[in-house]
């Protein structure tokens, strides 16, 4: 039996806590038994964030065997971290690992992008490979899968990418993060600044499509920007493929220009940029998995 036929037989109670919205679902395997989408209160804070997954939980009580939740942000020791607050910010460090233990079960909590990575790893567009993934979306996070194994570093901080310095040659030491001049922020301001208009990054997309020049070159300089960062990965890392998720990497023709991009910028560069396969499940479905074979060892230990 594969290891993803095993986690198939565990219910897991999954959250992804993200910048705009909150996903809590019921997940065995690769599939998404029930799910409630909650919005990401930004003014709340994780302790109202975390009661409403707990509200959750209690309803679903006796339905899942374990628990993982995935976070924007660092996650060190069971301590919730900001890295970038412009995408979330988290205040203080949060000790995440003590709210999640009242629920009462085994648990697994870690950073999205590295979920999400392992997510595609088990069952999604990169099954049994090594990979990088790109979550573009609100910010841009990332997670890496390395010899079958997920790095998540000496303070889990490994993957992200979209903290990198922008410009190393510039006076400030290129101090804005690569993630704030590529992702959903950075298209909507930059839409505001072209139009004088407000728009999302979705509209933005829409109007792209129908051939605006404006938005059009928004877009394409956005899908440049993340074109140059799986070219430095590329050369960094050397991973067999680059899959990309988030709400930007996966909106229509996102990946077909960052791809145009790349092959301009290192021809014949034999990486693989593929699109995420989970979509917006990559997260949860991640996490579930790494919750579930954690329970599983914790329960081989316990016989």
């Amino acid at each position: 039996m594969t290891p993803s036929a095993v986690l198939q037989d565990i219910p897991v109670l999954a959250a992804d806590i993200g910048g705009t919205k909150i996903l809590v679902a019921l997940v065995r395997g690769n599939k998404v038994l029930t799910s409630r989408l909650l919005p990401t209160l930004r003014d709340a804070g994780p302790v109202e964030w975390m009661s409403a997954l707990h509200e959750v939980a209690i309803q679903w009580r006796g339905e899942f065997d374990c628990v993982g939740v995935t976070v924007s942000g660092q996650v060190e020791s069971g301590v919730w971290k900001s890295v970038n607050p412009a995408t979330l910010s988290v205040g203080k460090p949060f000790d995440i690992a003590a709210s999640l233990s009242r629920i009462g079960a085994h648990f697994e909590v870690l950073n999205d992008a590295q979920s999400a990575a392992w997510g595609e790893h088990i069952y999604g567009a990169g099954q049994g490979s090594d990979l990088v993934y790109l979550t573009v979306s609100t910010g841009l996070g990332g997670g890496i899968v390395c010899n079958g194994k997920l790095l998540q570093g000496q303070r889990g901080l490994a993957g992200h990418f979209g903290l990198v310095s922008q410009n190393l040659t510039a006076s400030d030491g290129g101090a804005e993060p690569f993630e704030d001049l590529a992702t959903g922020r950075w298209i909507a301001n930059q839409a505001l600044t072209e139009t004088g208009i407000e728009h999302s990054s979705k509209s933005v997309f829409e109007n792209a499509r129908e051939g605006k020049a404006w938005a059009r070159r928004i877009v394409s300089t956005s899908a440049l920007r993340v074109a140059k960062l799986c070219r430095d990965i590329s050369f960094v890392i050397d991973p067999p493929m680059i899959v990309i998720g988030g709400g930007i990497g996966l909106a229509e023709g996102f990946v077909a220009e960052i791809e145009r991009h790349l092959n301009e910028l290192i021809p014949n560069h034999n990486i693989d940029i593929l699109t995420s396969v989970l979509r917006e499940k990559a997260g949860i479905v991640g996490i579930a998995a790494i919750a579930a074979q954690s329970h599983i060892h914790q329960e081989r230990n316990m016989q």
